[in-house]
């Protein structure tokens, strides 16, 4: 990373050179130097009506980043989009946002994207044509093609998956639609138990005990924002009972991570412990009127503890619990257990859902969820393109080459096609096999609408002009039916605009509304129309022939250990590998970034004599793969695991060559989807060694109090932290003596009376923050948003390998050791970032006092007048000061990735101390609208970027000094804390412990 590499910027003497050229009078006196350098300036000789400089506009649109679908508000200044915020008015995700929400600004301002049409050239390599040649040269082939079409769509259920039905099946065409975590075996079982070829909707918020066998969904089952979200409602603390969560699967993931009790069963043995627990129920209840009595007679607890290799009270004490808790809920189908049978594990859940009464309460269908074709359909495509049968093959929004296992054959038989269409931003691995690349408009520049549910009509729109020579990819369809004519002639909207716009008239008809250019400029506005979910559908059992089934899990080779894989939590299935914020924001369960690992428990690290670091092959029958390795206490013995979504051999420098790629342990898919958990593989010490990128710190809290945690009795009964420790015979822990602690108290209101001089005399709001470790899942959301809202550059893996992250928001996970022998660690997350003390120990020791206290609370830092001693990271005891040692602001943002920043925050120079301000930019606009119409700032009137991202909202902020406010009520809890309070510094930040279920409710 030398600073000699880097490209000239914009220094002191430059910048008044160019400010002549346009400021003129004065500025030109001082602009003595050569102007060989200076680049053409842009003046805002016409002005839009929508900008005005340095005011943001907003613009309501919809989240494309996964099927969820939520809404976001887009910040737009001087014609840029800046900020992804959610959008308050959206059912779906309620006003938050997550990671890969926030990221998908990266995707729009992309160095890696296409940036303009490209064809195969002669050498095998990509030339730019224009875009007329490029519709001619694709409407030329579909007129030699005839009916040989096949598309492969990965577009979320809209106005434009509409109109590529119609156009593909004008053609006599085929189109598989195509998502790489689709939740087929859930669907399966619906149809196998209920007869409904339809996906549910889950209330986890309606919950009182929680049982998921391997679903993630706080992660990538399902709408993890909407989960999230319910899921703190049940299972966050207000002052009631708090749902029991169980967590059934061989390996804890970061849902896991928050479970109260994690079940460690065999993998592929989920479905008879459904079963089991269904037939306790049924038993004790000794109520069978729908004749489950005889379907579930053979799954016995005795049954179920030989295939999971659970003791037989433990399955009994679950089915009681889950059945005594009205309404329950129980989930399943998550990638991360989705073996062969995972069709039995869904079909064993829906039954067991239907004995406790979930059925209508907690699982709802007739929500109308989008669900795509399965494999079973492109597993016919790619047949038909190896036989030779396709001549066409248009990709969109899918990158099947990467997301398939390679054994699968699938880029072998696609490359037999005598004419491959991409219509990806990127050059993906699928999109490298193409001839003809036609690049489409980011959803940030295009018009569109999105239908994630019933009810649920998302409205997206262009919030700036395009950054490449791209088109919408409902243009491209539209030109190329132009130019081919034919069967493609009655597609004849003059534009995609017009083509979505007349759709949504059609759609105001449809919904009775009288005036429809007024429901048009309403949804734009509000970024949609949201209308009432319909009841839920009226369910009935199904079962053929009254049976119900289970197969023992088998797995492919001769191994020793079982395989795991499943969902990188910031990359998904791999696309968000492109993104350096979702690269180098940490995994939350083993705080590794930009690489791959494996994972291995400490009894298997113990027995194969492997540490952190080291780097083992694993081999399956269908490939060998290398990876260091990362001890996990939360995985079997008989296991070990690598997440998804590295290994890119294409789609951009920031994902190319990144770590392995886990599809490669995997074989063919044989049914409708792919069943990651489905080898053994043999575990071999190479005798390489690499240091894991990790941004951990000390993996236990040594009894210091930092994620403080008390019990669901004590916290029912308003007590403190110190005072739950006492009840529980802990006996008080002394720091300091009376005496000392009376000396302390004097010295505090000393300092106290010093600072009153000046500003400090004046009565002004205080600001603070509240955490509620009780709805914090450490899903990281809030450290995206601290990034994308306060200009935080990414340092890169080598930097993280040095320790230099610079990111001001960080999610510690603390391990919990068990009191019984033998049981695994628990975990706990909680927030880091500056205290914003009252008695900082930062300010003294600043030479040049860059660190001093605002008169508002903050604990501010002058970027100009710091010289860089790091004096104050060194007295900081929460270590949440970062020092820029290198040149971050030119290398993290590479053309045109630097149009992201923001422009309200400074972009911090080489050689300074920076930290969290409590996003000091948006307290001062506030406060300057606020004195604009002369009145107080309104509770809730703002946030900052961490609380408003916050999906299970853990996190307020506000003025302290309003005892109406919310963050003045929440510091007044019982279960108040501040980290290291011992230390007398005098957080601003209250942290609410975390309440603590027994396993064994």
């Amino acid at each position: 990373m030398s600073d000699d590499l880097q490209p000239p910027t914009v220094d002191r003497r430059r910048f008044l050179t160019v400010l002549g050229t346009a400021a003129g009078g004065g500025a030109m006196a001082l602009s003595g130097c050569s102007t060989d350098r200076v680049q053409k300036l842009v003046p805002y000789l016409v002005q839009s009506e929508d900008q005005v400089p340095g005011v943001a506009t907003w613009y309501a649109s919809t989240c494309t980043e996964c099927p969820a679908g939520c809404g976001v508000h887009v910040r737009t200044r001087e014609g840029r989009a800046v900020k992804l915020e959610g959008n308050p008015d959206h059912p779906v995700n309620q006003g938050k946002l997550c990671s890969r929400g926030q990221a998908a600004l990266q995707g729009l301002y992309n160095p890696g994207r296409i940036k303009a049409p490209m064809a195969r050239a002669a050498d095998g390599g990509f030339l730019e044509i224009t875009w007329d040649d490029a519709i001619a040269r694709l409407a030329g082939k579909l007129g030699e093609a005839g009916n040989r079409v096949a598309v492969i769509s990965g577009a979320p259920r809209g106005t434009f998956s509409d109109l590529l039905a119609e156009w593909t099946s004008a053609m006599g065409g085929r189109l598989v639609r195509y998502e790489s975590f689709d939740h087929e075996p859930v669907r399966a079982a619906n149809r196998q138990v209920f007869g409904l070829d339809q996906l549910p909707a889950h209330d986890f918020g309606k919950a009182r005990y929680i049982i998921s066998f391997g679903a993630d969904f706080l992660e990538s089952w399902g709408s993890p924002i909407e989960n999230q979200r319910g899921f703190a409602r049940s299972h966050g603390f207000s002052g009631g009972d708090v749902a029991k969560f169980v967590y059934a699967a061989p390996r804890r993931d970061l849902t896991g991570l928050n479970a109260d009790e994690w079940v460690s069963l065999k993998p592929g043995s989920e479905a008879a412990l459904a079963l089991a627990m269904a037939n306790v129920l049924v038993a004790d209840r000794g109520d069978d009127r729908v004749g489950l009595a005889s379907a579930l007679g053979s799954f016995t607890p005795a049954m179920a503890a030989e295939e999971t290799g659970l003791e037989v009270e433990t399955i009994e004490r679950l089915a009681r619990e889950f059945g005594a808790a009205r309404p329950s809920l129980a989930v399943a189908g998550g990638v991360g257990s989705q073996h062969a049978a995972a069709a039995e594990v869904c079909a064993a859940v829906n039954v067991l859902n239907f004995v406790a009464g979930n059925i209508g309460e907690t699982v709802r269908f007739g929500s109308a969820l989008p669900a795509a074709d399965g494999h079973t359909e492109l597993a016919k495509l790619a047949q038909a393109m190896d036989g030779g049968e396709l001549a066409v093959v248009l990709v969109h929004d899918a990158n099947p080459a990467y997301t398939l296992p390679k054994s699968s054959g699938f880029a072998a038989r696609f490359a037999k096609v005598g004419f491959k269409v991409s219509t990806s931003m990127y050059l993906d691995e699928t999109a490298a096999l193409c001839d003809l690349l036609l690049p489409q408009h980011h959803a940030l520049e295009r018009w569109d609408d999105v239908r994630p549910r019933a009810g649920v009509h998302g409205l997206m729109q262009p919030v700036m002009e395009p950054v490449f020579n791209t088109l919408p990819a409902g243009e491209i369809l539209l030109r190329v039916s132009r130019k081919a004519a034919g069967a493609l002639a009655r597609f004849a909207a003059p534009t995609w605009d017009q083509h979505l716009k007349t759709r949504w008239q059609a759609l105001a008809g449809e919904l009775g509304e009288r005036d429809a250019a007024a429901f048009w400029h309403a949804a734009l506005q509000r970024g949609g129309v949201y209308r009432d979910p319909p009841p839920p559908q009226e369910v009935t059992l199904t079962l053929p022939e009254g049976r119900l089934s289970y197969t023992s899990p088998t797995f492919e080779g001769a191994g020793s250990f079982t395989f795991l894989t499943y969902p990188h939590p910031m990359l998904h299935d791999g696309r968000g590998a492109n993104k350096p914020w979702l690269m180098e924001n940490a995994d939350p369960v083993t705080k590794i970034t930009w690489h791959s690992w494996v994972e291995v428990s400490p009894a298997t690290a113990r027995t194969l004599d492997l540490r952190d670091g080291e780097i083992v092959e694993l081999t399956s029958p269908y490939g060998t793969v290398e990876a260091p390795v990362y001890v996990y206490p939360g995985i079997r013995d008989d296991a070990v695991a690598i997440p998804l979504g590295f290994g890119h051999t294409a789609y951009g420098t920031f994902a190319q060559g990144r770590g392995v790629n886990a599809l490669d342990l995997l074989g063919a898919p044989r049914g409708d989807f792919v069943p990651y958990l489905s080898t053994r593989v043999s575990v071999r010490k190479t005798g390489g060694y690499r240091k894991l990128a990790s941004v951990a710190g000390v993996p236990r809290q040594l009894g210091r109090g930092i994620a403080e945690g008390i019990s669901l009795a004590a916290a029912k009964k308003g007590l403190t932290v110190e005072q739950a420790y006492l009840e529980e015979g802990h006996g008080r822990h002394e720091i300091n003596t009376a005496l000392e602690l009376e000396a302390i108290r004097g010295w505090s209101e000393e300092q106290q009376r010093a600072t009153e001089h000046g500003d400090y005399t004046r009565e002004l709001p205080q600001w603070g923050m509240a955490i509620d470790l009780a709805k914090c899942t450490g899903c990281s959301a809030c450290v995206t948003a601290c990034y994308a809202e306060n200009n935080i550059p990414t340092v890169g893996e080598s930097e993280v390998l040095r320790g230099r992250e610079m990111t001001w928001l960080r999610i510690e996970r603390y391990w919990e050791d068990p009191e019984e022998p033998g049981a695994p660690p628990s975990a706990r997350f909680i927030p880091m970032l500056c205290q914003h003390c009252g008695n900082a120990p930062c300010e003294p020791v600043c030479p040049v006092y860059a660190a001093y206290h605002t008169a508002d609370g903050l604990n501010g830092q002058v970027y100009n007048r710091c010289v860089g001693t790091r004096y104050c990271a060194n007295n900081c005891p929460y270590k949440v000061r970062y020092f820029n040692w290198y040149k971050y602001n030119e290398q993290a943002w590479p053309e045109p990735l630097h149009l992201q920043l923001n422009p309200d925050v400074t972009v911090r120079a080489r050689g300074v101390m920076e930290k969290c301000t409590f996003c000091i930019q948006r307290i001062r606009d506030t406060q300057h609208h606020a004195r604009l119409e002369d009145r107080p700032i309104r509770d809730g009137e703002f946030t900052t970027a961490c609380a408003q991202a916050c999906p299970s909202d853990a996190i307020v902020f506000g003025n302290v000094k309003d005892g109406a406010g919310r963050v003045a009520r929440l510091k007044q809890d019982p279960r108040g804390y501040h980290v290291l309070e011992d230390l007398n510094v005098r957080p601003a930040i209250t942290y609410l412990a975390k309440v603590l279920l027994p396993a064994e409710a």
